[in-house]
């Protein structure tokens, strides 16, 4: 699996959101900034050493090349696998709650892998949870609706519009 399928798959978002998953990641992280520190030294002793040959040179620098792909790759993963918060219904999401004064409160659910995104918000305990949904791939404009007062019901709705671009 290449790295571009790993960023827009939600099946290795999934399977990289529990801790254990994101340690593992931290220590690919570790591992390959490792091997590139390693890469640069050989490739400056390389590099300086009189009479070394042009070839010798060039090896060690590709190594070096090679090193900094495979920690750029690692950082990437790790990252990638960290802006997802939470896993609603099989999808993968990122999650940004935002609580405000007297009980009010905004989430804006975004996916992982899918363009689509909406954004919830409650004016305070009680009170329904009203939702804005964009969907930048579609002609038509960003709507809102009310979703009832029953917060879980309500996340739910807004995921599987996310997922399916139907309430």
């Amino acid at each position: 699996m290449t790295v571009i399928e790993r960023l827009f798959d939600n099946a290795w978002y999934v399977a990289n959101a529990s801790p254990t998953a994101r340690d593992l990641l931290a220590a690919d992280v570790t591992r390959a900034w490792m091997d590139r520190e390693a890469a640069m030294s050989d490739a400056a002793r390389a590099c300086s050493v009189a009479g070394v040959s042009p070839g010798r040179s060039a090896l060690a620098l590709s190594l070096n090349n090679a090193t900094q792909a495979a920690y750029d790759r690692a950082r990437s993963r790790a990252a990638q696998a960290a802006r997802c918060t939470d896993i609603v219904g099989g999808h993968a999401f990122s999650l940004r709650r935002e609580v405000h004064p007297y009980g009010a409160m905004t989430i804006e659910v975004t996916s992982c892998t899918l363009a689509r995104r909406a954004s919830m918000s409650l004016s305070g305990p009680g009170q329904e949870w009203n939702a804005t949904f964009y969907d930048p791939q579609s002609r038509r404009e960003p709507f809102s609706t009310s979703l009832g007062t029953a917060p879980w019901e309500a996340l739910h709705s807004v995921c599987d519009w996310v997922v399916s671009g139907q309430l």
